[in-house]
């Protein structure tokens, strides 16, 4: 098998655009770095391609076969060159990015709203422990890609056991399904948590970093808090994973 080592391979250009929103837009593809991510790549996920170092191909070779794509080798010097991680395992794949559904299709009875989480490592964070606790669906206003690079190394899988729903926060705000559901806003100035006891379907809302959620959406939502000492606010990912964890518990 052939081995690459030029950068202006066309199939490394691809693998290096995949980093950029803009890359991803327009080819449809996403980049999947990392054992730990490839192994776990579902049957129905498209494999377009998958790139291993030359010092790793026989490890990981009945695997990556088993995608019946094409598999490109590439120099371990160009590999490393090329990946987005600091210490590159030395595997990849390059997936089309699914059909995602609309805001009308919200239907699980648990849905993670991440509203202006600009953080990719936090947007990955949340979808896994989101999987995790059990919630089928996330819904993205405005927020960074779960698709970037970063972002799906974080989920470790979870980008691919969650159904991603893309939409403005007036199409949330007007959506007839999300009214149905008990919207949990994440607030400092909120009641306790702990204290709250959900009702059916539960939409829980964590805002931006740095502004929190969005007035228009705490108008709508029941705000709680997580009662902290010493500390005014934990990371946005934390957050979230406390509350996901404590309202599953919590529910009626």
């Amino acid at each position: 098998m052939t081995v690459i080592t030029s950068i202006s391979n066309e199939k490394v250009k691809l693998f290096r655009s995949l980093s950029e929103r803009k890359g991803r837009k327009e080819t449809g593809f996403y980049l999947a770095e990392g054992w730990n991510l490839v192994k776990d790549i579902p049957k129905g996920a498209k494999v377009v391609y998958t790139f291993v170092k030359e010092s790793k191909e026989r490890e990981y070779a009945e695997r990556l076969s088993s995608f019946g794509a094409e598999i490109v080798v590439l120099s371990d010097e160009l590999f490393d060159r090329i990946s987005e991680t600091v210490s590159p395992i030395g595997v990849a794949a390059i997936l089309k990015i699914p059909k995602n559904s609309e805001i009308s299709d919200i239907s699980a009875d648990k849905v993670i709203v991440l509203d202006h989480v600009s953080d990719s490592g936090n947007v990955g964070a949340i979808l896994r422990t989101a999987v995790a606790a059990g919630y089928k669906q996330a819904v993205f206003i405005d927020s960074a890609d779960p698709y970037s690079p970063k972002s799906v190394r974080a989920s470790m899988s979870a980008i691919f056991k969650i159904d991603p729903i893309f939409c403005g926060k007036e199409a949330f705000l007007c959506s007839k399904n999300i009214k149905s559901y008990d919207i949990i806003v994440l607030d400092m100035y909120g009641e306790d948590l702990f204290s709250y006891r959900p009702l059916g379907k539960i939409a829980l809302v964590v805002g931006s970093e740095a502004h929190g959620v969005s007035a228009e959406i705490k108008q709508i939502g029941r705000k709680l808090s997580i009662p902290m000492e010493n500390m005014e606010s934990l990371n946005a990912a934390v957050s979230a994973g406390v509350a996901m964890y404590v309202l599953g518990k919590n529910k009626a």
